[in-house]
């Protein structure tokens, strides 16, 4: 069995699930990692999903080489009047 709940997203949120192959890489704190990826997040215009994800993936790759595969998703709810 397994346990759900009910979070709501306020409007304009994004939320991302993601593998740890976007923050974990060796050298770096996971946390400042996660941080940072939470800032590029909260900076970012949530218009085009594709364009916000692509930029993740290419900020991750341009910090440090990666050796494990990266898993990105973007959802932006459309919240009803």
């Amino acid at each position: 069995d397994y346990s759900t709940a009910d979070i709501p997203l306020p409007p304009g949120a994004v939320l991302a699930l993601y593998t740890d192959g976007l923050v974990e890489h060796p050298g770096t704190d996971i946390d400042d990692a996660i941080d940072d990826l939470a800032n590029q997040l909260a900076a970012a215009d949530p218009g085009d999903l594709d364009v916000l994800a692509d930029s993740l993936i290419h900020h991750a790759e341009r910090t440090a080489p990666r050796h494990d595969d990266i898993a990105l998703l973007l959802i932006h709810p459309q919240h009803q009047p």
